[in-house]
């Protein structure tokens, strides 16, 4: 079965939606500003990673596979820094809109469509939607659809120990529209 899923482009409207839906925290200018006495500095905890996940650690990733092989999920949250070259063949990121448990009852059910994911066309560079934290159990992957070009590549920081579980997709197939 073929989800048609519009490609969207990544802008402060749609990411905010996303963080409205609990998918994503974005990590914007003036987005967690904290009201600050004269002569302090203060801040504010965004997340703390779970017992048992290591360390942080920050990778380089470089994309060159078609569709979405990886989709799958983490069991901890990850930070996308969306750092690349706008010139290089574009990359694709899929984010279901739903928790780990709602989509496997979709996929099982057989009721999935293209309401159900956002097909963001990757922005880089861009401070109001190139950075953002995954929320832990949020099915998602990162793609290419071109064959030619120079490979797209961003960075991420997560947790050392952090494991990536693939989502079983039964049937279905993403295709871009």
């Amino acid at each position: 079965m073929k989800l048609r899923i519009p490609v969207r482009e990544m802008t402060k409207e749609l990411m905010t939606a996303m963080e409205e839906e609990g998918l994503i925290v974005r990590l914007a200018p003036h987005h967690h500003d904290i009201e600050t006495p004269y002569g302090e500095t203060w801040f504010e905890d965004l997340y703390e990673g779970a017992e048992g996940y290591g360390p942080h650690r920050l990778i380089a990733l470089t994309v060159n596979r078609e569709n979405f092989p990886g989709f799958g999920t983490h069991p901890d949250q990850e930070e996308f820094w969306l750092i690349g070259d706008n010139n290089a063949k574009p990359m694709y990121i899929l984010v279901a809109r739903m928790h780990l448990t709602a989509f496997q009852k979709k996929v099982q059910e057989q009721t999935l469509t293209a309401d159900d994911f956002y097909l963001l066309k990757a922005k880089y560079n861009d401070p109001e939607v190139s950075f953002f934290v995954m929320k832990k159990e949020i099915p998602h992957g990162e793609g290419i659809f071109d064959k030619e070009g120079i490979c797209p590549s961003f960075y991420v920081t997560e947790s050392r120990h952090l494991s990536l579980d693939l989502c079983d997709m039964g049937d279905y197939e993403v295709e871009p529209v």
